[in-house]
C-alpha cells in the first residue's frame, strides 16, 4: 500500500533533515525576498504557512523580535524537528500541526500572513490561497513565494511526462509538485481576495542539457532594471506580495 501523502513528506523531511547545513536561510532567493518585504512591515501577529523544518521561522524570530510568529506544517516530523530547532535555538516561535487547505485558526487571526515553496505542493492551490485570505485580517499584508514553469524547466516536465518519470526539482522528487506559471498564482490570490501589488523574480533557468549543470545555463537575478524587466516573466522562483482587500473574496 503507498504511503499516503503526510506518510511521504514524514520520510522527506526527515531525509533532508539529515543532509542540510547549518547557515543563513537567506541562502535561498525566496527566503531572501519575503524578508526584505518585512523589513518594511511592522510587528504584529506573523502566520507562515507550510513552514517545513522551520528553519525560516526560527532565524525570523531572532531577526523581528517585534513579530509573534505561529508557523504550521501538515508534516508531524516537520514540525517535531521545528519544534528541536527551536528548543535549541531559544527562539520564540509557535509550532503547530495543519493543513494549508484548511488552516486551524480563526478568521482574521494574523497581521501577516507568509508562505514561501509551499503552493506547488497542495492539492489544491485555489483553496490555499482562500485559507490565506480567510485567516489574514483586513488590510492586512501577505508574501508568498512559489515556481512557476515558464522557462527551461519546461523541459524537465516534458521529459518526465514522456518517460513516466516523477518530475524532479533539482532537489530530489517530492510527493507532489503542480505545474503552473506566474499568472495562474495570481488569479489564485486575486479571486480569493488578496490584491497582488507586486511581484518579484529571479533564478532564470535558460536551458536544460544532458551532462550540463543547470547553474552554468541559469542567470540568479539581474543588476540593472531593464534587464530585471525584461527577464521577469521568465523566473522559476516568483514572489507575491500585497494586502487582504476589503469586502467579500470573489470565489466561495
Amino acid at each position: 500500500m503507498p504511503p499516503t501523502p503526510v506518510n511521504a513528506y514524514d520520510v522527506w523531511h526527515r531525509t533532508l533533515a539529515k543532509k542540510e547545513a547549518a547557515g543563513s536561510p537567506l541562502a535561498h532567493p525566496w527566503y531572501a525576498s519575503v524578508f526584505r518585504e518585512l523589513a518594511q512591515i511592522p510587528g504584529g501577529r506573523l502566520l507562515e504557512v507550510g513552514c517545513g523544518r522551520g528553519e525560516f521561522a526560527v532565524w525570523l524570530s531572532t531577526q523581528r523580535p517585534d513579530l509573534e510568529i505561529t508557523a504550521m506544517d501538515f508534516s508531524p516530523a516537520a514540525i517535531d524537528i521545528a519544534r528541536q530547532r527551536v528548543a535549541q535555538n531559544g527562539a520564540s516561535v509557535q509550532f503547530v500541526e495543519g493543513d494549508a487547505e484548511a488552516i486551524p485558526f480563526p478568521d482574521d487571526a494574523f497581521d501577516i500572513v507568509i508562505s514561501c515553496e509551499c503552493m506547488e505542493h497542495v492539492p489544491h492551490p485555489p483553496q490555499m490561497a482562500r485559507e490565506m485570505a480567510r485567516v489574514l485580517k483586513q488590510g492586512g499584508q501577505f508574501a508568498l513565494t512559489t515556481p512557476s514553469q515558464l522557462n527551461g524547466v519546461l523541459l524537465a516536465w516534458l521529459h518526465a511526462r514522456l518517460t513516466g518519470r516523477p518530475y524532479n526539482s533539482g532537489a530530489g522528487v517530492q510527493p507532489r509538485e503542480n505545474f503552473y506559471f506566474f499568472w495562474n498564482v495570481k488569479r489564485y490570490l486575486q479571486d480569493a481576495g488578496l490584491e497582488v501589488g507586486r511581484m518579484e523574480s529571479s533564478g532564470y533557468q535558460w536551458l536544460l542539457l544532458p551532462r550540463v549543470d543547470p547553474a552554468k545555463l541559469r542567470t540568479d537575478q539581474f543588476q540593472s532594471n531593464w534587464a530585471r524587466k525584461l527577464a521577469f516573466p521568465f523566473g522559476l522562483h516568483f514572489s507575491f506580495f500585497g494586502t487582504k482587500m476589503r469586502g467579500e473574496s470573489r470565489e466561495t
